[in-house]
């Protein structure tokens, strides 16, 4: 999985929120996290309300809250439309 990576786009009503490459993301469904490696079948889910989790190329881990909304997976592009988004501390 070395060669290929994530595109992540949090976006909020407001503001984008957060965007970046990621080789794991984590994120909270109404029923339970679902994690999304690169070359993910296509998804499209409602969002719960909870924390996804970034993890970078470089292992570093990233937390952003969420207050539900939508989530997408397609050609390696996760996007994440909720009705308010915060990034928290690693």
């Amino acid at each position: 999985m070395a060669d290929r990576s994530l595109t992540v786009e949090i976006v909020a009503q407001a503001a984008p929120v957060w965007s970046g490459p990621a080789s794991f993301v984590t994120l909270p469904t109404p029923g339970g996290s679902i994690g999304v490696y690169p070359r993910h079948q296509p998804l499209l889910s409602v969002l719960g309300e909870g924390r996804v989790r970034v993890q970078s190329e470089s292992g570093d881990w990233l937390a952003i809250h969420v207050e539900g909304g939508f989530l997408s997976v397609d050609s390696d592009v996760v996007t994440v439309v909720t009705d308010a988004g915060q990034v928290l501390e690693s």
